[in-house]
Order: structure tokens, then C-alpha cells, then sequence
């Protein structure tokens, strides 16, 4: 090897070297205040507290807003593009839809009463451009109609959503795994059974009564085992990640196709596509994962 050559190699290594991060630089951090529930999508953060307030993350001082007259117990963020800003929805204790509007920054009320509310990127026509779902207390099904302005009613019933990458998925009251078909409209049934279930960009994951954590194989078209001692996994275009039954985290290593345990104890996590990943300890303190 010539000393010319010697010197090109060298310099690729030492930026090669410049470019890894080390694993104790990434780490969860303390962000201020307090919250019950929190969702994350592309630039968007939004949460709520114990006592129904809602609060918007700015990246900017790295802390959270409230967001006047309103108050919500479930909230939902997501869908958002190089095109479009992410969808932020909410529901109150009684069950009324609210939609926040960027212009006036405040949360307008919509038709309709849910307990659950999802949203997402949305890719099948003009008048869904996002994916937002929702579920009332009787279990019936409700998917956005951008066009009408209005929630349709969808053949079913369901106990549980979530919605990703354009794709749609839900679980019964039974744990019955369903995939929403656009073609018909409908939920076809899928092999297996879970309490959780999460979408990502391009893959979906869930976990059933005995803690263990899935991820859905198209080709075989079933759930397969990815380990156990899983008490929530969230998966989005940050990552997917898991809370484990002590309360430790994992991110699963699409290179190794495994989880690694990453510092921090939390007893829920969010992961967005973009906004980053953020989770809530057992004393309600917020925290969001950094990579320098």
C-alpha cells in the first residue's frame, strides 16, 4: 500500500470513527413537567395531565405549553408529511371529539362521541389524507371523512386501533386481531390473539395476555414471537420500543433483529415519526430519548 493510499484510509476511519455515537451518549432526559398521557407524531408533541390540561412540546426550549380552554383524557397525534402538518385530535370526559386548528391554536369540537381516538398517515384517496380512527363505548367503528367532514360509521366492532404507515389495525374485546381491508371496507380476522397492538411505517407489533411481544410476518400472514416480559411496545418512524414488566426499556435492533436495553425506567412510552420518542414514569415526569 502506498503512503498516499495509507493517508485516504486513515481519514475514512477516523470519520468513519466521528460518526458513531456512543451508546451511553444516547439517553433518556427529564423534561419538565408532569403528565398522564402523551403522543408524538412527525413534528408534534401534545399531552395531557392529571387534571385533563393539554400541553404542546416545543423543540425549540424543550418544554411543554399549555394549551388554553381545553381539557382532554385521551389524545392523538400523527400523519403528518413533508406536505402536511400532523392531524392532532382529542377526546374529553364526556366522549366529545375535538380537532385542534394551527391557525387560531386552539381545539375546535367535531361530531360525534368516542372513547378512543387514532390517527395517521393516510395514502388511499384524496378525502383521507389522514388516517383517524376512533371507538365508542359500545365498541362501534368510526373512520374520518376529511371530504364530508364527518366520521363514517365502519362495519364491526372493536375494543382497540391503531393505525400507521396508511395501514389500520384493532383488536376486540375478546383479543381478536382484525386488519382493515380498503378494497372491501372491511375487518378481515387475523391468526392469533394480543391486548395490545401498535403500528408502525411498515410493520406491526403487539402483546398478548402473557407478555409477550409479536411482530406480524406478511409472508406467513401470522404474529411471531419476538420475546417476552412485555408490558407495552410502541413502534413508529422513530423506532420500536417496548416497556418491559419492571418498567426497563428496550429498542429493538433492526440489524441484530433484536431488543437492547437502553437506560431509564418509564411505565408507558410513545414513539413518533419524527417528533422523537417520549415516555412518562411512575411519578407522571416526562422524559424524551436524545441522540447527540
Amino acid at each position: 500500500m502506498s503512503r498516499k493510499t495509507a493517508w485516504v484510509v486513515l481519514l475514512f476511519l477516523v470519520s468513519c470513527a466521528g460518526l458513531v455515537v456512543p451508546a451511553s451518549a444516547q439517553h433518556f432526559q427529564q423534561v419538565k413537567g408532569t403528565l398522564a398521557g402523551i403522543s408524538a407524531g412527525r413534528n408534534e408533541v401534545f399531552g395531557f395531565d392529571l387534571k385533563s390540561a393539554v400541553w404542546r412540546y416545543r423543540p425549540g426550549t424543550q418544554a411543554f405549553t399549555k394549551v388554553p380552554n381545553i381539557s382532554l383524557v385521551d389524545i392523538a397525534v400523527g400523519g403528518g408529511a413533508a406536505s402536511q402538518l400532523d392531524d392532532v385530535w382529542g377526546i374529553d370526559a364526556n366522549g366529545s371529539v375535538y380537532r385542534f386548528n394551527y391557525t387560531t391554536n386552539a381545539f375546535v369540537q367535531e361530531s360525534g362521541v368516542l372513547s378512543q381516538i387514532v390517527v395517521g398517515i393516510g395514502n388511499q384517496d384524496n378525502c383521507h389524507p389522514y388516517e383517524t380512527w376512533g371507538i365508542n363505548s359500545a365498541g362501534s367503528i368510526f373512520r374520518y371523512d376529511y371530504c364530508a367532514g364527518e366520521f363514517s360509521a365502519i362495519t364491526g366492532f372493536l375494543a382497540q386501533v391503531a393505525t400507521g404507515g396508511g395501514d389500520v389495525w384493532g383488536l376486540n374485546s375478546q383479543g381478536h386481531i382484525f386488519h382493515f381491508n380498503f378494497a372491501t371496507q372491511t375487518f378481515t380476522g387475523v391468526q392469533g390473539f394480543l391486548t395490545q397492538i401498535s403500528v408502525g411505517v411498515n410493520d406491526v407489533w403487539g402483546v398478548n395476555v402473557s407478555n409477550n411481544v409479536f411482530r406480524y410476518n406478511p409472508t406467513s400472514k401470522t404474529f411471531l414471537s419476538q420475546g417476552g416480559n412485555t408490558a407495552q411496545v410502541t413502534a413508529g418512524g422513530d423506532g420500536v420500543w417496548i416497556v418491559d414488566t419492571s418498567k426497563n426499556i428496550w429498542r429493538f435492533d433492526s440489524s441484530s433483529a433484536s431488543f437492547v436495553e437502553v437506560q431509564g425506567v418509564l411505565k408507558i412510552i410513545n414513539a413518533g415519526s419524527g417528533a422523537g420518542i417520549f415516555g412518562i414514569n411512575t411519578a407522571d415526569q416526562v422524559f424524551t430519548f436524545l441522540r447527540p
